[in-house]
């Protein structure tokens, strides 16, 4: 019967075989794979307990002006970054020109 439909691997029909003599008709359904998800994991993941069926979020009005004070200083902090990024990178520019200047005219002299 099994090599009628292409099984040729004895050592797993007598495991097949033995399972299903030990726990019946379910041993041989398929099992779900993978690690279960469990609370624990969670847990240990990221050190507390989360409910992800309801979340509560502070919506109080010093709660959001406390982060729109954030976000605007995030946002002035990162224009200043910006902007000191673009005068390096102008410097380094006129630096570099600078130098390939002067060994032109150094090479022109010689």
């Amino acid at each position: 019967m099994a090599l009628s439909v292409g099984l040729n691997n004895p050592p797993l029909i007598t495991k097949w075989v033995n399972d299903f003599r030990i726990a019946g008709p379910d041993a041989l359904r398929p099992k779900k794979k993978g690690r279960k998800k469990t609370l624990k994991n969670r847990v240990k993941k990221t050190g507390t307990t989360e409910n992800t069926d309801t979340t509560s979020v502070d919506t109080s009005i010093e709660h959001i002006k406390e982060l729109e004070d954030e976000l605007l200083k995030l946002r002035i902090e990162n224009a200043y970054l910006k902007e000191l990024r673009r005068l390096r990178l102008e410097e380094e520019a006129l630096l570099k020109k600078q130098r390939e200047s002067s060994t032109v005219s150094e090479e022109s002299s010689n």
